[in-house]
């Protein structure tokens, strides 16, 4: 028998996991970044990421006067392959619930003191719901239990003015 779980919970869960996946995908190129673009100077858990790794091209050069020379070039390799970098740009979760119970919390206490008992939060219902197939159109209603459709559109999060203005300090420490 499938156990109904709060309503709240099982609309959190796909979000909450959408947020680790990318924290997962974060973590993988900040590991090749550190990996691939750079001698470890230390270990590694270390912070220091070591020296960058540069990659050098010798090559003939032909002159404006129809010379030849060699020439080489010298840039970090990280500059020249492809960085693996995953973001969720938006997500999108539907899914159909069956409303099975409503689950009353009482938090105690007495009466509420602005009269307003919409945001009395002592007794809060809490509906539960199991996932469910889509219900058939037209068919017969064999049960007590009412169906929902859910659909949660996520997309990234602009940064905050904070972290904005952090990078910014950053890049230009990087400068001086």
């Amino acid at each position: 028998m499938i156990t109904p779980r709060f309503i709240s919970d099982l609309l959190g869960a796909p979000m909450a996991a959408v947020v680790q996946a990318e924290a997962i995908a974060a973590r993988a190129t900040a590991d090749f970044i550190k990996e691939v673009g750079f001698s470890n100077g230390g270990d590694a858990t270390s912070s220091d990421y070591g020296t960058v790794r540069n990659i050098s091209f010798t090559y003939n050069r032909v002159n404006p006067d129809g010379t030849s020379q060699n020439a080489s070039i010298t840039v970090p390799l990280l500059t020249i392959i492809p960085i693996p970098s995953l973001r969720v740009a938006e997500a999108e979760i539907e899914f159909d619930l069956a409303l099975t119970q409503p689950d009353i919390h009482t938090n105690g206490g007495g009466s509420s003191s602005s009269g307003n008992q919409i945001f009395d939060l002592r007794n809060q219902l809490k509906l539960k719901g199991i996932l469910a197939k889509k219900p058939v159109p037209n068919a017969p209603a064999t049960s007590t239990t009412a169906n929902m459709t859910v659909k949660i559109k996520l997309a990234q999060a602009e940064p905050t003015l904070g972290m904005v203005q952090l990078l910014n300090i950053l890049d230009g420490a990087k400068k001086e």
